[in-house]
């Protein structure tokens, strides 16, 4: 008897928890949709904007979001540390609704979203570190550099003494 009562209470407590996760994560699924239609409506945002953001949201309903997003946070903290150009400017729409896409995503899958966010995190500690060392090690002069500046700085070292 208490070979089939166990696993059957194991699985009605993971259909519940599966329940009443979806349940909380519908008002937050609401409020982005609601912000994702401002978004769409504010007179200067652009079309490559509106379908990022669209794509981020509709992505983000499914439980494979996080671990991809999670993969991918290496190279492309990475490419942005390495990067000369200055970092994009993100409205505050947008990080609104960036915002309500991820609590959104934490409370429907609030387990699969603690474990990503704790990889990300410590990826991207790792990414921004060896993109710090490696933009260090480019200021480092070669010895050609060296010699140009010296021999600038110096031109009666060129001549000779005779």
């Amino acid at each position: 008897m208490s070979q089939l009562l166990l696993p059957l209470l194991g699985a009605t407590l993971i259909v519940a928890y599966w329940v009443v996760c979806r349940r909380r994560s519908l008002v937050y699924r609401e409020r982005a949709a609601d912000l994702l239609v401002e978004y769409f409506e504010k007179p200067g945002t652009t079309e490559v904007e509106k379908n990022g953001a669209e794509r981020f949201y509709l992505n983000a309903r499914f439980w494979l979001f996080m671990p991809v997003i999670t993969v991918l946070a290496f190279p492309m903290i990475l490419a942005s540390v390495l990067a000369k150009n200055p970092a994009i400017s993100i409205s505050k729409e947008r990080m609104a609704v960036t915002d309500a896409v991820m609590k959104m995503y934490l409370t429907r899958h609030p387990l699969t979203g603690t474990i990503c966010l704790m990889a990300f995190f410590a990826t991207a500690l790792i990414a921004q570190f060896i993109g710090l060392l490696i933009n260090r090690v480019r200021t480092v002069p070669s010895p050609a550099a060296i010699y140009m500046n010296t021999s600038k700085a110096y031109p009666h070292f060129k001549r000779h003494a005779h």
